[in-house]
C-alpha cells in the first residue's frame, strides 16, 4: 500500500464479560461491559516476537509460508502480558483476519494471538496509545525484551480518534532499537537503514535513499511485512490461523483502557 509523503501509513494487518469488580484509574468508577466505545474512536495495537534462529527476510510481496498454529503456546503468550490477569474465555482458533475496532467495554478484553512456529502474534487494544500520555505499549515492548533479549521484536499501534496517531518499536539484537511515531508528521529516534540492514532487508526499495527524516515517502506497511516476517499481513485466502481469548484486565490493563479507550 502506498502512503503520501507526511501521511500515517495504514496497518493492514465480542464476548460479554460478567459483573465482576474492574480496578479504576485513579478513582473513577468501573466502565461497564456494554458502556460503547466513541464511534469516531478506532485503534489496534500488535506485538510480535521473532525467535532465533531466525529465517531470511521475505520479498516486500513476498507471502509467508503457512505454519501451524500453537493455542496452548498463544494461550501462554497472552497470560505473559502485563495488561491480562487471567484468561476467562477461549475460542476455538480461526482464520487469521483483521480485528475489528472494538465497539464497547466488553470487546476491549478480547486478546487475539497466534503462534507460528518460533513466531509470537498478539493483537491487544489495552496496548494502544494515545500519543500524549500512555506507555502500554512501550511498556509491554520493554518487558519482552527484557525477558527475550536474542528475540527480534516489533509493537505497533495505530489510532484515529478525530487525529491520527502512529507508532512503532522495533528491537534487533545488535542495534540500536528504532522507534518511529506522531501525528501528522513522523519522528524516527534511531536508526532505520542500520536496523533493516541488520536484518538483511535492503531499505532503498521500500523508500528514497537517502530520505532518513520520516517527512518524505517510505513504505512502512512494507517494512512491518519484512519485519515480522508476514505476521501482520493478511490475505483475502487466509490459511493461518489464530486464537481469540476474552480476559479479565490486570490493574494496568484496566487502567490502561480507562486512560485511552474512555478519556
Amino acid at each position: 500500500m502506498l502512503h503520501q509523503p507526511g501521511r500515517l501509513p495504514i496497518f493492514t494487518g465480542c464476548s460479554q464479560l460478567g459483573g465482576e469488580p474492574r480496578h479504576t484509574l485513579g478513582g473513577m468508577s468501573p466502565v461497564s461491559p456494554g458502556t460503547q466505545v466513541n464511534s469516531r474512536h478506532n485503534g489496534h495495537a500488535h506485538l510480535v516476537v521473532l525467535h532465533p534462529p531466525f529465517a531470511a527476510p521475505l520479498g516486500r510481496h513476498e507471502r509467508p509460508a503457512v505454519v501451524a498454529h500453537d493455542p496452548g503456546a498463544a494461550r501462554a503468550a497472552v497470560l505473559s502480558l502485563s495488561t491480562v490477569s487471567v484468561i476467562r474465555r477461549e475460542h476455538a482458533p480461526s482464520l487469521v483476519d483483521h480485528p475489528a475496532s472494538p465497539a464497547d467495554r466488553a470487546e476491549l478484553d478480547d486478546v487475539r494471538a497466534a503462534v507460528w512456529g518460533s513466531t509470537v502474534k498478539i493483537s491487544d487494544p489495552a496496548l494502544l496509545e494515545d500519543g500524549i500520555l500512555s506507555s502500554g505499549l512501550e511498556d509491554e515492548f520493554r518487558a519482552w525484551k527484557k525477558s527475550h533479549p536474542d528475540a527480534r521484536i516489533v509493537a505497533v499501534c495505530q489510532r484515529d480518534f478525530g487525529a491520527a496517531y502512529m507508532k512503532l518499536l522495533v528491537a534487533v539484537p545488535g542495534v540500536a532499537d528504532l522507534t518511529v511515531e506522531g501525528f501528522d508528521e513522523l519522528e524516527i529516534t534511531g536508526d532505520r537503514r542500520a536496523t533493516l540492514t541488520a536484518v538483511g532487508i535492503d531499505p532503498v526499495p521500500l523508500g528514497e535513499e537517502d530520505d532518513l527524516s520520516g517527512e518524505g515517502f517510505f513504505d512502512y506497511d512494507g517494512l512491518l511485512h519484512m519485519l515480522t516476517g508476514g505476521a501482520l499481513t493478511v490475505y483475502r485466502n487466509e490459511e493461518r490461523y489464530e486464537s481469540t481469548f476474552v480476559v479479565d484486565r490486570s490493574e494496568d490493563g484496566e487502567d490502561s483502557i480507562n486512560e485511552v479507550w474512555f478519556p
